[in-house]
């Protein structure tokens, strides 16, 4: 599979109906946590770091395509730039 077709997939996927509703299901969960943590009194700090660490994985995930996205045109814009100086260099000597 080709980069370019990678990051069309990754795309359509972030546009999907499938991936808006699992943004809302893990918007309203990182929600829950984060009032549970303000409302309990009686938590502990073992407890308190757990949902905060909850909290984070379910953003890294909400971000996870857009991440994903720009990682592969970075590797994309390298490939390209690596293959056209590769092409200026076996031209330059006459080959």
């Amino acid at each position: 599979m080709t980069v370019k077709r990678t990051i069309k997939e990754i795309i359509e996927l972030a546009e999907s109906k499938g991936w808006a509703h699992v943004n809302e299901v893990m918007k309203d969960e990182i929600l829950q946590l984060a009032l549970m943590i303000a409302r309990q009194k009686e938590m502990t700090a073992q407890e308190i770091d757990f949902n905060r660490g909850a909290i984070w994985a379910a953003e890294q995930l909400l971000n996870l395509p857009e991440k994903l996205i720009r990682k592969l045109e970075g590797d994309l814009s390298l490939d390209e730039a690596t293959s056209r100086q590769g092409r200026s260099e076996r031209n330059d000597d006459g080959y």
